[in-house]
This record gives C-alpha cells, sequence and structure tokens, in this order.
C-alpha cells in the first residue's frame, strides 16, 4: 500500500513540475524571515496506520517552548499575484535541530527528540496586497481554531519531509515498537497533500 503512494505521488508530483511555470509565470522571491514573522510553527502530522503523531517544535504539547525562528532555518517564499485580488504564495523551507515530540494519537506522549525536516506548502490568499505579510498558514488550514468564519485563503499543496532521533519516554510503547524501554531509535516522516481534492496520497511516521 505504501509502495502504490509513494508512486502515485511521485507520477502527481512530475505532472505539477510541469504545470507549475505556466501558472506561475514571473514572480518575486521574498526571503523566509517574511514567513517565519507570521507563522511560528508547522502543524502536527499524523500516521493514521501507525496511530502515530508527530509534533515538530513541541507545537500543542508545550506551546511556547520553540519557534522556526529558534532553529537554524533557510529557505524562500515566492510571491505571485493572481491578478483577481488573490495571491498565492509558495513556501520553501529548511530546518535544522527542532524539537520533535512524538505520540500514540490522542492517547500518550512516547517519545523525545530532535529533528531536521524539509517544509514546502502552497496556499491562496483571497484579499492581501504584494509584499504585505505572509498568511498564517494555520489561519487557512484550520480557520476555527482561531474563531476565523469564513474563509480567508485555501491550501494548494503541502510536503512535510523530516528525519531524527530521540529516546522513548513510554516503556510500553517502547517495546511495542521492537525497542528495549529507553533506548534511543531513528524516526523518518515524509508527508504530502494535495487539499483540492483533499488527498494525502503519503502519510508516514516509523522508527528504526
Amino acid at each position: 500500500m505504501k509502495k502504490t503512494k509513494i508512486i502515485l505521488v511521485v507520477t502527481l508530483g512530475i505532472c505539477l513540475l510541469g504545470f507549475i511555470p505556466t501558472v506561475l509565470g514571473k514572480a518575486d522571491v521574498r526571503p523566509i524571515e517574511d514567513y517565519t514573522a507570521t507563522n511560528y510553527h508547522v502543524a502536527a502530522y499524523v500516521d493514521p496506520e501507525s496511530n502515530l503523531i508527530v509534533f515538530p517544535h513541541g507545537f500543542f504539547v508545550l506551546p511556547g517552548l520553540e519557534v522556526i525562528a529558534d532553529c537554524e532555518h533557510h529557505g524562500s517564499v515566492l510571491e505571485k499575484d493572481l491578478k483577481d485580488g488573490r495571491i498565492l504564495y509558495k513556501i520553501n523551507l529548511h530546518v535544522k535541530g527542532a524539537m520533535m515530540f512524538i505520540a500514540y494519537y490522542e492517547d500518550r506522549l512516547i517519545f523525545v527528540g530532535e529533528m531536521d525536516y524539509y517544509f514546502a506548502a502552497t496556499v491562496i490568499l483571497y484579499e492581501g496586497e504584494i509584499g504585505g505579510p505572509v498568511p498564517n498558514i494555520l489561519y487557512i488550514w484550520f480557520p476555527e481554531w482561531f474563531g476565523i468564519e469564513e474563509p480567508i485563503g485555501e491550501s494548494v499543496s503541502s510536503h512535510f519531509t523530516a528525519s531524527g532521533t530521540g529516546a522513548f519516554v513510554d516503556d510500553a510503547a517502547a517495546i511495542e515498537q521492537g525497542f528495549a524501554p529507553g533506548a534511543t531509535a531513528k524516526v523518518k516522516i515524509n508527508q504530502v497533500g494535495l487539499f483540492g481534492a483533499e488527498f494525502w496520497p503519503v502519510e508516514f511516521v516509523f522508527f528504526h
């Protein structure tokens, strides 16, 4: 099943790469600091099959503990005026040394460590100004969390991939995952979303 998902997303990626130049045309490139000024975290990521959820920077687990700007990071924000009042943003972000917390979904924290990750997302803001503040992506993805009644934009696609190391803080979970209590382990995360179709062809989190 996973192999089929990966093949599918590669095929979709090739198609999208062929399409992007036509959609974007000429665009402005802004510094990644324009993104981190309004976006402090990236969302948590779930693997439905393993029931594992990853919290980069401790988001939701320990709010305020760490933000993207606290870590070594680089990237860019591509901004495009769609000529109808909407603005397209394409974010490319690389982060090193981010705090990582992993839990069983809606259950308990089981693993703590550090990770390096790559995050890419394309969103459309319905109303804005070229050169204005880059929108907080979470406001677009989860408006209900912030009391936003009317959508301010839409998400086109996202990709989060990471590798990390850490230690189990839950003995039972360590054993369930095939490790000794308190053992250290490596983690791999890969999440690909195509929001126009509400489609996630790749979603996995695993220890190795």
